[in-house]
């Protein structure tokens, strides 16, 4: 990671709990806070970033799999089956991947 001479102030909120795992987290990688925070933002801002794409891989295998099991394909009232139900969910948790944006 390279950094410029001058940094930026960018300032930030987090509840205790991330406060103190990310205190403890640069603590046992002998780093600063900050510098976790910039190499988090440098990597998910990333474009086809290995671990994004990893994880919505993994998401989308569980979906196809979810869709083919019969046993999932039992309806409910409202017409949805279990496993279209079930990959709506999984859904709202892939990480999007927005292109950078070149100046």
């Amino acid at each position: 990671m390279t950094l410029s001479k001058k940094l930026k102030p960018f300032m930030t909120y987090m509840d205790d709990h991330d406060y103190v795992k990310l205190k403890r987290f640069a603590k046992s990688k002998k780093v600063t806070m900050a510098r976790v925070l910039r190499e988090g933002l440098i990597m998910r801002m990333a474009e086809e970033n290995p671990y994004m794409t990893g994880f919505n891989d993994g998401l989308d295998k569980a979906m196809g799999l979810m869709s083919a099991n019969t046993a999932a394909q039992m309806r409910f009232p409202s017409g949805k089956s279990f496993a279209e139900i079930m990959t709506d969910e999984i859904m709202q948790h892939r990480i999007r991947e927005v292109p950078n944006e070149t100046a």
